[in-house]
């Protein structure tokens, strides 16, 4: 993505001022007689907090969040090995319900799905991790949901992460076997290798889930993911470990040969930077390709993080688990295991930092790059001042940021820290790297490890009236209002900002102006970097205005129609799937007391939108003091109230 978000390799940022709770394991196959036997050679579960560890019960569970897409696809692949299922069949051969509002739908093959080249939007949000709740709903109206999308690009045409496809490959297990996906998962992928803490939320203990902490100290409930097949899956790192002996060269508890050589085959797609496999996000990794060592890793992040490692010919097999932090951060433990396992069988990886070399200017050819770059949620300039440098600014984003680039000999952008015009700059580590690219007359910005990052935006002419609407728009807030109660979404991706700029004219935020009330893209960015997207549509209902982001499942209200939050507010009538927002404006020293009913849940922002209360902290009272200035959104059903009392 644009911007410095790359972790060091040597480096690993455990959660500094945080709670963060790991689990850990690596498990090497037996080099003595009995070649099945699988020895622990490391377990572990710590927490750090504020730079101090402690001992966390080893006996809980986490949920793996999107390593659950490699049980699906393991799943799907028994099916293909027994013959019932065929990879390049389309989807509606096994679902004949499944429908979008786009004919190229039926085109979509099963394999599609598990290389991420479908054309999906995404993601369905909505409803997809719950606070203490267990339902059907998403599971139930997914279908229905799909049938209102269009594609965002022909299938087969480029891989593009996709938690939707997932969940289809979910449903198709059940369609194909008439049970539900839990039982499927217990019987034929946890019995055969007798994981005993692996589950979904229909038969997982969360009294043993491992706990998710806010604002250092509070412990959250738990958050129970509906989304079983694209990131429910509940376990721990020993299981986690043992499932991935699965997929070891020689091992056919589980898959065929010929299975697992599908899934572990390098599915890139058109001009895709990553080596997607079937469901596996990475199998070609550049250090241990170079030592002829091929690994597999799968990683994932919902409120918890995963990551899954398996070197298959060497027999080992890594997981990593944690409670805070991020999936990033659990591949970095995951590589320095895996190193250490490999170097007990006498095997060294070398990971050479990247060299940097001389700068020199900007050539006169790249000036023509000069203008306006879009990603799917922002604009920004790109400049070459006086052809000694790259500098982005942003034009349209929540967030204003700079970002300077040296020019090397190696004809690439290197991401540096400090300033260059005064000398005092130094490169980025690890290096970032940057290269403009062409493609079918479309110009891109492109990182030289994650492909294309974002097109320069082509002219988009709107009326006067179109413009003025937007820019009457521009700075406002707008909230989150869909949803359950017990959505976690209210949690963080809470509110959405409308930008625009005279610097890119019919441009809102990262989205080509069409009308005064509906934006899209004119331009798909070839890979992840158009991952989960949606159209932007504005709707007027009794006066207020709302953003719908109908592809993602989000509803959010502007905040010129949000009422202030006074004395006068006594109590607050509920109504399902329209959360009611306050601001908390010049509060002096006031604490108010909540009596929150069943169904129903409160959360309290600062200025910052950091979250001061939820009634989702489990160690906290019904007694919440307001910060001066902030927020207060109350959601819950329909005919309940929440009574407020000074």
């Amino acid at each position: 993505m644009i911007g410095k978000n790359k972790k060091n390799r040597s480096t690993i940022y455990l959660g500094i001022g945080m709670c963060v709770v790991i689990s850990s394991g690596v498990f090497l196959a037996n080099a003595g007689n009995n070649k099945n036997a699988i020895i622990p050679a490391a377990v572990r579960a710590e927490s750090v907090k504020n730079n101090e560890s402690e001992t966390a019960d080893e006996t809980g569970i986490l949920n793996v969040a999107s390593v659950s897409k490699m049980y699906v696809v393991t799943a799907v692949m028994q099916l293909v090995d027994q013959g019932r299922v065929e990879l390049d069949a389309p989807v509606t051969d096994y679902i004949p319900d499944f429908e979008m509002a786009d004919e190229r739908y039926k085109d979509i093959t099963v394999k599609m799905l598990m290389n991420h080249t479908s054309g999906l939007m995404g993601s369905v949000y909505e409803g997809c991790l719950l606070f203490d709740e267990k339902s059907t709903d998403y599971h139930d109206t997914f279908l229905s949901k799909l049938k209102k999308e269009h594609l965002k690009a022909n299938p087969g045409e480029f891989n593009c992460y996709c938690n939707d496809g997932f969940t289809l490959l979910e449903i198709l297990v059940e369609r194909v076997k008439g049970k539900s996906f839990t039982d499927y998962l217990k019987e034929n992928i946890s019995k055969p290798l007798s994981l005993g803490d692996t589950g979904t939320m229909w038969d997982s203990d969360f009294d043993r889930q491992i706990p998710v902490y806010i604002n250092e100290k509070e412990k959250l409930a738990n958050q129970i993911p509906q989304l079983i097949g694209a990131g429910g899956i509940m376990s721990d790192a020993k299981d986690v470990c043992r499932f991935g002996t699965a997929f070891f060269a020689g091992d056919n508890s589980l898959l065929s040969e010929n299975a697992k050589k599908e899934m572990a085959n390098n599915n890139k797609v058109g001009d895709c930077a990553e080596s997607f496999g079937l469901g596996w996000d990475t199998v070609e990794k550049e250090d241990y390709e170079k030592a002829g060592i091929k690994v597999l890793s799968k990683g994932g992040d919902t409120s918890q993080h995963a990551n899954l490692l398996v070197a298959p010919d060497e027999k080992i097999s890594v997981a990593v688990l944690s409670s805070g932090g991020s999936s990033t951060n659990c591949e970095e433990i995951c590589l320095d295991l895996l190193d250490e396992a490999l170097a007990s069988k006498g095997i060294t990886v070398e990971h050479p930092e990247k060299e940097v070399a001389e700068q020199i200017d900007v050539p006169d050819k790249l000036l023509k790059y000069e203008g306006v770059y879009a990603t799917t949620d922002k604009t920004f300039c790109v400049s070459f001042p006086d052809k000694k440098y790259m500098k982005i600014v942003s034009v349209t984003s929540e967030d204003n940021f700079e970002y300077q680039y040296i020019y090397t000999k190696d004809e690439v952008f290197v991401a540096v820290s400090g300033d260059v015009a005064s000398g005092n700059a130094i490169p980025d580590k690890p290096v970032q790297e940057m290269i403009f690219e062409e493609k079918n007359g479309q110009e891109y910005l492109s990182d030289c490890e994650a492909g294309f990052q974002a097109y320069k935006v082509p002219e988009n002419k709107v009326s006067e009236k179109v413009q003025k609407a937007w820019d009457e728009r521009d700075g406002a807030y707008y909230y989150l209002v869909s949803g359950k109660c017990s959505d976690t979404g209210y949690t963080d991706n809470n509110r959405m900002m409308i930008k625009t700029s005279d610097k890119a004219p019919g441009y809102v935020n990262g989205y080509a102006m069409r009308d005064e009330n509906n934006a899209g893209y004119d331009v798909i960015i070839p890979g992840t970097a158009s991952r989960d997207i949606s159209d932007l549509r504005m709707e007027n209902v009794d006066g207020k205005e709302y953003i719908c982001l109908d592809a993602l499942g989000f509803r959010l209200i502007s905040e010129k129609d949000i009422p202030v939050f006074d004395s006068g507010v006594t109590s607050v009538e509920l109504k399902s799937g329209e959360a009611s927002w306050f601001k908390l404006d010049g509060i002096k020293d006031e604490t108010i007391r909540l009596d929150i009913p069943d169904n129903a849940s409160v959360y309290v922002y600062d200025k910052y939108m950091n979250i001061k209360y939820s009634s989702y902290m489990t160690q906290y009272g019904y007694s919440v003091p307001l910060p001066e200035y902030g927020m207060i959104v109350f959601i819950g059903e329909t005919g309940s109230t929440v009574n407020i009392s000074q």
